[in-house]
């Protein structure tokens, strides 16, 4: 009796504890938080608009640069308040004869085009040192910004003196996901929709409250110009350029970074399972190289050892939690095989499968509710979601695949150089079968002889 006991302990102990701590307890949390901060919110009106910079980094954006200029030109903000930065990174497609053909047809607003060929990064400090007024906005050519955005950000950095960047709400443009002819590349859209509201009103709300945000998003972030003056500016060191400088103004600054929950901007989907992977795996490769930049720099140690208390704990705490407790989530997935060799009873393995996953809808279904609340102004999206409400039977499926991508993100990471655009899913398939192919020649040989006889 003893030793079954004993058994069915480890069991729900391996199979629960981790996820439960991690992904579940802290989900909970997160949305009473956010909830709670939703109807606590103050009304924040001002009477004076400073003078704004919006920073666009352009790289063969030909067929979304229009749409972008045109969301910023139909803003709730005066334009002569505004200027707009193309910072064109060797773009080889018709940007330039777009932008030359905005300009003439919108006299109004400003805008300067930019040439500076190496690198994301190097291109925004050339924008740095050309920026006008007393913010700078950072968007992507492939997104439009919502009327209301800009004057919602001023709003919010004029009421709270202690704010010194922020992060908009970046949601995927719903219009274009219904346009795809493709079935599953729909379903991943969907999918990537419901995540991004719930990553940006839940997540990022919830460490805009507790002053933990990890980093801003390189679509839509926001500074104060004195404030970025004061940091080492962008690195080219990294692919995580905006994680970099969040941490300089975290840590050196000593700053709030917070979440501007009602200034929107939208973003094409993902076009399919190789670009998704990319882009993960670059996210989580920049994650590692800030916290190796970070710990291995003697400006960085000198401030640490002015400070007792540092704000690199959020850096490290977000380090822990998707790096390093990774590998016990990946033995906690493949324990699975092991029990079934133990002869554990398969009906509790199915069940716990079961249970894990019901409880990963519920949480799903939290962040669905929380994110519902901060989407009354945006109809459309919020339309969009309550119809397709199903997509959270979904997303623990989307979330593990998305999990085994970021995994191959930190293996990838041992690489000496980065780059922006890696090996895509299909081609490590690919190169992988190569591989098996050389170490297993004899039974493709043989597999091929029996086709052909055939």
């Amino acid at each position: 009796m003893k030793q079954e006991l004993l058994r069915e302990l480890v069991f729900w102990g391996i199979w629960l504890v981790i996820p439960l701590c991690i992904d579940i307890f802290s989900g909970i949390i997160g949305c009473i938080f956010v909830i709670k901060a939703h109807f606590t919110k103050r009304d924040l009106k001002i009477d004076y608009l400073p003078n704004v910079t919006i920073m666009i980094p352009v790289y063969n954006s030909a067929k979304t640069l229009e749409s972008c200029l045109t969301s910023i030109s139909n803003q709730d903000y005066p334009l002569k308040n505004i200027l707009v930065l193309l910072l064109n990174n060797g773009s080889k497609d018709d940007s330039y004869e777009i932008f030359c053909k905005f300009q003439k047809s919108n006299s109004k607003l400003r805008i300067w085009w930019l040439d500076s060929p190496n690198g994301k990064s190097k291109a925004l400090n050339k924008g740095l040192y050309m920026a006008d007024g007393k913010y700078i906005i950072n968007i992507d050519s492939d997104g439009m910004l919502h009327k209301s955005a800009i004057v919602n950000i001023v709003e919010k950095f004029e009421k709270n003196q202690d704010i010194y960047a922020m992060t908009g709400v970046v949601l995927i443009d719903h219009e274009q996901i219904e346009e795809n002819q493709n079935l599953h590349a729909r379903l991943l859209q969907r999918c990537e929709a419901f995540e991004y509201a719930e990553a940006f009103l839940v997540g990022r709300g919830f460490q805009s409250y507790s002053n933990t945000m990890f980093t801003l998003a390189g679509a839509f972030s926001c500074y104060r110009k004195d404030i970025v003056y004061k940091t080492q500016l962008y690195n080219s060191e990294t692919l995580g350029e905006d994680t970099h400088m969040t941490s300089q103004i975290r840590i050196f600054s000593k700053g709030k970074i917070s979440l501007c929950e009602n200034a929107f901007f939208y973003v094409d989907p993902i076009e399919s399972l190789d670009k998704l992977y990319i882009q993960r795996q670059r996210w989580q490769r920049g994650q590692i190289e800030v916290a190796s930049l970070f710990e291995t720099s003697s400006l960085f140690k000198d401030t640490v050892n002015k400070r007792q208390k540092c704000s690199f704990d959020v850096l490290k705490y977000n380090m822990l939690k998707d790096h390093t407790l990774v590998f016990p989530r990946f033995i906690w997935l493949f324990a699975m095989i092991y029990l079934i060799f133990y002869d554990y009873p398969l009906k509790l393995i199915i069940g716990a499968n079961i249970i894990m996953y019901l409880a990963y809808v519920l949480n799903s279904f939290l962040y669905f509710c929380a994110s519902k609340l901060f989407l009354n102004e945006q109809s459309p999206a919020l339309s969009y979601m309550s119809k397709h409400w199903y997509i959270i039977f979904l997303l623990p499926i989307y979330r593990l695949v998305v999990f085994f991508m970021r995994l191959a993100g930190i293996i990838n990471a041992a690489e000496k150089y980065a780059a922006w655009n890696t090996k895509t899913l299909s081609q490590e398939r690919n190169q992988m079968k190569e591989v098996l192919k050389k170490r297993f020649s004899f039974y493709y040989r043989v597999k091929a002889w029996v086709n052909n006889g055939r």
